[in-house]
């Protein structure tokens, strides 16, 4: 079961780190493509700052999902060093209890004010207001998912495949008494 949820755990960490690159890729090239229209064409786009608004803030809801992963917030780490080796595990799992009831808050309130706001359309890019909306809803169920999956694995999957460094390091260490 752990390995199953470690594995899930990964992949769903892995899957969204790749959308937010996308995401961060484009952003930057219609960063590029505003400062490139406004100062050599003397013409700026004005639906470029919109569309970048609101793939940052899908970039933003994904990115959580694979900190929950890489347990690389800084409030869990800080809150960490604190506590005895031995209560680690206590405070990881109040602080994502509480950051649990967060996300079903957000996914309370945001289904609803995105299903309000299908019929709306952005003003100079046209795109359906419900694709912003829905970053908030889709980010919050991802991250319950991480964090749900986070509690099965024991917060720490060792030897993290995805490339972004040694995961377990900060309280492997700790348990060993390494400083």
């Amino acid at each position: 079961m752990t390995q199953a949820a470690t594995s899930a755990a990964r992949l769903l960490a892995r899957s969204t780190e790749i959308l937010a690159a996308l995401l961060l890729i484009a952003v930057t090239i219609l960063n590029l493509t505003q400062v490139g229209g406004r100062y050599l064409f003397a013409t700026g786009f004005s639906w470029t700052e919109e569309v970048m608004r609101y793939m940052m803030i899908w970039l933003m809801m994904l990115g959580s999902v694979a900190c929950i992963f890489r347990v690389e917030h800084m409030g869990i780490e800080a809150l960490e060093t604190l506590v005895p080796a031995h209560r680690v595990a206590l405070v990881k799992s109040a602080l994502y209890s509480v950051a649990a009831i967060f996300c079903v808050v957000i996914l309370v309130y945001g289904w609803p004010l995105a299903m309000r706001n299908a019929a709306q359309v952005a003003p100079a890019s046209r795109i359906p207001m419900i694709i912003p909306y829905l970053a908030l809803p889709v980010g919050a169920a991802l991250m319950l998912v991480q964090i749900a999956l986070s509690w099965l694995s024991g917060f720490e999957p060792e030897g993290d495949q995805t490339g972004g460094g040694d995961v377990g390091t900060p309280a492997s260490d700790r348990e060993r008494g390494v400083q």
